[in-house]
């Protein structure tokens, strides 16, 4: 029997039909939707992947474009000089101040920047003072090696006219090539005016201190596509005997001996401003009834003379500010009656220039008297009598290697005759005998350091030094032959001066015979002054220096030294220093018109060569908040 359906039922059928085929649409074009946007998602990641991928390969090889930029510099520090053509102002605000390399630098120094301009809140402390970006330079790339670094099809824009010529191109490991320019901007340190100045840059070199911050900046992108990035970092070339800048005239870690005919006159400033130092030793200081020795200021020993002043000639033969006296010998100018601060004519006068340690323990005949004590009064003549307090020995530089060139080359790891102990003198940390040490380092420190050659040997550790650090070295040592490298080698004592001449900076001398009568009658220049490291006993003859000498004691490394040290400085005849002597032992001896003549500039000067400077990282400076 057929069941009856009336017409509404079947319409009701076809309507409910009809909406599950809509739903299912719905559904199928949702889920068509979300296909997509999951596919999209994907490649939108993939991309994404690709990019960050990109980008850290730019990075990458940004971070080696800066170390070769650093290494640019370090090795090439003749650029350490605004006098050199590639170096041109970055201006202050304005036009180009925020280009490329320039605008890596902010205009003001941090804290200092105003509405207008930079403000100092600091007394003593202008506004021009803290500017920063104004007070410095950029590079400039010479002509010849402008190249298109960006390949961008031009070689005009900053990035190609700014970059150092370091290369432009790295090849990655996936097979990306990269292009990259790296400037820099350049900071000559102020010299502070007054103690808490901030660290400022300066346009004059006359204020310059002798250290150079550098801000190098790199940018690059891969080759066809916008991928790019930039990464700034800073970073110092700083002197590698900052000692040498205020050094009494003559230093020694052991007795003096100043019997002769030697002139001295002090550092002015060594002991503070105003305060004169010529001598330092936390030993004795003799005359032993001989000679006239005498120290006086410059200009009195100047003033006294029956022979000729002149201005010594710079390297290029221009006249330089540095005085000196010719005539009958170096004594043609002298130190003597009331223009003396200290002297000797059957004793020796020791005045406030000199520093000593005169007690019988040390080897003196007698304990000197101070002038104004009570022992003094009793001896009735203040020609007897000193004026200076003895030096305690923790008022002297244990190691005066580290106190020339900042590097710890010696330890204290024994109480000596005629030192003594104390708690105070702790260089060897935890090699410090019980009690404390005597304040000298007399233990040379060892290391294995690899030489020119290649090879590995075991030395101390200032020896390592020097190999890393000296322009010229001079050896005649067969079992040491390739440690220095071929740029480094001298074949003679004459070899080795005719080469510091033309550059100036450190020289090292392992036979130590080189200022013992050569050819070279002058050393060095006032202008391209000469630190000359000597090994051992080293004896001045008639030589004229410009630069510091600094009198090695050659104790094998891993060994101990006698209390004082085991080196020897000797003046003869007409030789004069102009600067500094440090002596890793005793003075021996003033004979003939010999002398050491304090100059700040040839000092200073000494202190700026770009040989003489190393190369330091800036903590924190490291950016890449910069974008070009």
């Amino acid at each position: 029997m057929n069941k009856y359906q009336s017409p509404r039922t079947r319409s009701n059928f076809r309507r409910q039909a009809g909406t599950t085929l809509i739903v299912a649409l719905v559904l199928l074009l949702l889920a068509t939707l979300l296909g997509l946007f999951a596919m999209n998602v994907g490649i939108f990641a993939q991309r994404t992947s690709a990019a960050d991928l990109r980008a850290r390969i730019v990075h990458q090889a940004l971070e080696g474009a800066l170390s070769r930029g650093i290494e640019y510099i370090h090795d090439n520090t003749t650029l350490a000089d605004t006098g050199n053509s590639v170096w041109s102002a970055c201006p202050a605000s304005g036009t180009g101040a925020t280009d490329f390399p320039c605008g890596a630098v902010p205009q003001c120094a941090t804290g200092h920047s105003g509405s207008t301009g930079c403000t100092s809140s600091i007394t003593g402390v202008t506004a021009t003072d803290v500017a920063r970006r104004g007070n410095m330079y950029y590079f400039l790339t010479p002509n010849s090696s402008i190249v298109d670094v960006n390949n961008n099809s031009s070689s005009s824009d900053n990035i190609d006219t700014r970059a150092l010529p370091i290369g432009s191109t790295s090849t990655t490991a996936e097979g990306f090539t990269v292009h990259y320019g790296v400037g820099a901007v350049m900071c000559m340190v102020k010299k502070p005016t007054n103690a808490g100045d901030p660290t400022e840059c300066t346009i004059d070199t006359g204020k310059k201190q002798g250290t150079y911050l550098f801000t190098v900046t790199a940018v690059g992108s891969i080759d066809g596509e916008t991928t790019s990035s930039t990464l700034t970092t800073t970073f110092g070339l700083a002197p590698i005997a900052p000692g040498a800048g205020n050094a009494p005239t003559v230093i020694a870690s052991s007795n003096m001996d100043l019997t002769g005919n030697g002139t001295f006159t002090p550092n002015p400033n060594a002991a503070g401003a105003g305060v004169p130092l010529t001598t330092w030793t936390p030993s004795c200081i003799k005359n032993n009834g001989a000679g006239t020795v005498n120290t006086c200021y410059v200009g009195d020993w100047m003033r006294a003379t029956s022979g000729d002043m002149a201005y010594a000639d710079n390297s290029d033969g221009s006249p330089s500010t540095v005085l000196t006296c010719s005539g009958n010998g170096n004594k043609a100018c002298s130190c003597t009656g009331a223009n003396s601060i200290s002297q000797g004519n059957g004793g020796l006068v020791e005045g406030i220039d000199v520093l000593s340690n005169d007690d019988a323990a040390h080897g003196c005949k007698t304990d000197t008297p101070v002038l104004g004590t009570a022992a003094c009064t009793a001896e009735n003549d203040n020609s007897k009598c000193k004026a200076n307090y003895n030096v305690n020995e923790t008022e002297f530089p244990c190691d005066l290697f580290q106190y020339i060139f900042n590097t710890s080359a010696w330890d204290d790891r024994a109480v000596q005759t005629p030192g003594t102990a104390n708690t105070a003198c702790n260089e060897a940390g935890a090699n410090m005998p019980g009690g404390g040490g005597d304040c000298f380092c007399e233990y040379h420190k060892s290391t294995t350091y690899s030489v020119a050659d290649g090879t590995s040997h075991a030395m101390g550790i200032d020896e390592a030094y020097l190999y890393a650090k000296a322009s010229y070295i001079y050896d005649t040592n067969n079992g040491r032959s390739g440690w220095a490298s071929t740029a480094q080698n001298a074949t003679s004592c004459n070899d080795l001066f005719n080469k510091i001449n033309v550059t100036g900076g450190l020289v090292w001398d392992r036979t130590g015979g080189c200022l013992n009568g050569t050819s070279v009658s002058q050393i060095g220049y006032p202008d391209k002054p000469v630190l000359l490291v000597s090994d051992g006993d080293t004896v001045l003859q008639q030589e004229t220096m410009f630069g510091l000498v600094f009198v090695r004691d050659t104790t094998a490394a891993g060994a101990s030294t006698k209390w004082g040290g085991a080196s020897d400085f000797t003046a003869n005849s007409t030789g004069v220093i102009y600067g500094a002597v440090v002596s890793q032992g005793t003075v021996s001896k003033f004979n003939g018109s010999a002398a050491v003549i304090y100059s700040g500039t040839v000092m200073d000067n000494l202190l700026k060569l770009p040989s003489m400077l190393s190369a330091g990282p800036v903590p924190g400076a490291w950016t890449d908040r910069n974008a070009y």
